[in-house]
């Protein structure tokens, strides 16, 4: 007997987050979408999570239709199985939601399910953004792989790039590179007479503070929520971090970056090194993070201190955009900096500001 199906998997992003945590509304748009498409409808069940985040999965004659959103990052992933042949049905309701649910940008797979064998590639990591493209990694050997309490962490040997770590699939570093990029973010603390007592937030490969440690600063805090991402990049990435992660001057510490700011100051500089998307680890809406660690940054430095930090990629215009207006709230004289990175296949934007003291009567807008 031959088995035969189709299955369509797609991404939504930045949709409307209230609409992706609204139960009933998501519940009503598989209902209508079901019958608009002339599908047949059996049943849909569903379940909100705490505190945010639905899943929807409706039982269809045909098969499925499942919706998982993430409301914190305006995502949506929607997977549909039709026991057919024909694909159109399952085009047509994917049209459908994107209607009701109005991604800014969609990524989509077909996939022929059944007695045919699904061709996958072993040998590749594809590491997607969310502003029109996606770049795929091949790789000779794969060194190292294991999820973490806060993401999966893959080591890989690529031909030209040298060792890369990913983390939950987007690349970090690249040994061939990795000196331009932690340069770019050391860079504007050197032109300070001293600097005795210097954060950084993230940086886990060691790379940053490997730089940062030839210029003779007083003492460091490398502050990463992953302990695991450090032992990995020691073991591994000896030629980015070198012996950093066991120089005296250097104190590890394995936290959340506000908890640890919220417990620390008097900072000369911080360096922001964390992920474009803190969403996706700390369920806060970007916005949200963004303010609250901006903030923090601004208490934590002394009164002449400054913040070097890596944005985005030039690209990611979105992204850009809300760190511009969320740093101009608590910091002044912000300038920015582009670098090509030829690993990460675009050019990526690094800022540099100085601290500003808020009057009584400033007021952050919210």
């Amino acid at each position: 007997m031959k088995i035969t199906g189709i299955q369509v998997i797609a991404e939504f992003y930045g949709c409307s987050t209230e609409v992706l945590n609204d139960e009933s509304l998501l519940k009503d748009v598989l209902a209508v979408g079901i019958k608009k498409c002339n599908l047949h409808h059996i049943n849909i069940s569903s379940h909100k999570f705490d505190p945010i985040g639905v899943t929807a999965i409706a039982i269809i004659n045909e098969s499925h239709i499942a919706i998982h959103t993430y409301p914190e990052a305006r995502h949506v992933s929607v997977d549909i199985f039709h026991c057919s042949t024909d694909s159109y049905p399952l085009f047509l309701f994917l049209n459908f939601l994107k209607s009701e649910l109005h991604p800014q940008s969609v990524k989509f797979m077909e996939i022929t399910r059944g007695d045919k064998l699904e061709i996958s590639e072993h040998n590749s990591i594809t590491s997607s953004s969310s502003y029109g493209f996606e770049v795929r990694y091949f790789f000779d050997k794969k060194l190292f792989e294991k999820k973490t309490k806060y993401q999966k962490i893959v080591v890989v040997e690529n031909n030209n790039f040298g060792r890369m770590m990913f983390l939950d699939g987007d690349l970090q570093l690249a040994e061939k590179d990795a000196e331009l990029y932690n340069r770019a973010m050391v860079a504007p603390l050197v032109i300070k007479n001293k600097i005795n007592n210097v954060a950084i937030l993230g940086g886990g490969d060691g790379g940053v503070l490997n730089e940062l440690l030839k210029h003779n600063p007083g003492k460091v805090s490398l502050v990463d929520i992953d302990e695991e991402v450090v032992s990995t990049s020691n073991k591994y990435f000896k030629t980015v971090c070198g012996e950093a992660f066991s120089d005296s001057r250097v104190n590890i510490v394995s936290d959340e970056a506000n908890n640890f700011l919220n417990n620390h100051n008097n900072f000369d500089a911080i360096i922001y090194d964390l992920t474009t998307a803190p969403e996706l680890l700390t369920r806060k809406d970007r916005r949200q993070f963004l303010r609250e660690i901006y903030s923090n940054i601004q208490k934590s430095l002394n009164e002449d201190g400054i913040v070097s930090l890596q944005c985005c990629s030039e690209f990611n215009v979105e992204t850009f955009r809300l760190t511009k207006e969320m740093l101009s709230q608590y910091f002044k004289d912000i300038t920015f900096n582009t670098v090509y990175i030829p690993s990460y296949c675009e050019p990526w934007v690094f800022g540099v500001a100085k601290r500003k003291e808020l009057a009584h009567s400033d007021k952050v807008s919210v």
